[in-house]
């Protein structure tokens, strides 16, 4: 059985990616242009028992009407760029002259570690190393720089970020371990921050 999804999977992927083009607007535009004759027609024979023409050639208007002023959107940021271009000013007031020019600002630089914030981890490594005290009754509660407060399953993730790199040992259920680095930069190197 032939389907239009099986008809559609078929073609190549250039006629699938060629999109709406003018004359199919056009074609679209002439079918709702008959639809809206035959329909004020009906109208116009229930309301005053006969076809008012003037009715009838407005609504067959209405489509191309619409279709025309698209187009004329559509064309008028062209016409602008160029225009823009042989001018030398900012007509549309987009801030550029001629081809809008689209950069991409990076606005969150936050890096994440193992599914941990790396300020968060930068700040639990340099307090863990310094002070020697990695466990979660320390931290339980704590405000980190991500804005985060620290619980069991954020401590948890933290604390085995620095088991990975090896700056905390034999850490486990019912063991806070031991460390196995006693310099801040070290720590900080082994877990690249």
């Amino acid at each position: 059985m032939r389907t239009y999804r099986a008809e559609a999977a078929a073609q190549t992927p250039e006629l699938v990616g060629a999109g709406v083009g003018f004359g199919d607007l056009v074609k679209a535009a002439t079918i709702a242009a008959g639809a809206l004759v035959v329909v004020g027609g009906g109208v116009s024979l229930l309301v005053w028992r006969s076809v008012w023409i003037e009715l009838c050639i407005a609504l067959l208007l209405v489509p191309y009407v619409i279709l025309a002023a698209a187009m004329l959107l559509w064309l008028r940021r062209g016409v602008l760029q160029a225009l823009e271009g042989m001018t030398g000013l900012d007509l549309d007031g987009n801030g550029s002259i001629g081809d809008e020019q689209i950069r991409l600002v990076p606005v969150n630089r936050r890096v994440m570690v193992n599914g941990v914030d790396s300020e968060d981890l930068a700040l639990f490594a340099r307090a863990a190393v310094g002070s020697g005290d990695w466990t979660q009754a320390a931290w339980r509660g704590r405000r980190l720089p991500s804005g985060k407060r620290c619980d069991n399953g954020y401590h948890a993730a933290l604390v085995g970020c620095l088991t990975k790199v090896g700056i905390v040992r034999d850490y486990g259920r019912g063991t806070s371990g031991h460390l196995a680095v006693s310099d801040v930069a070290e720590a900080l190197r082994l877990l690249c921050l």
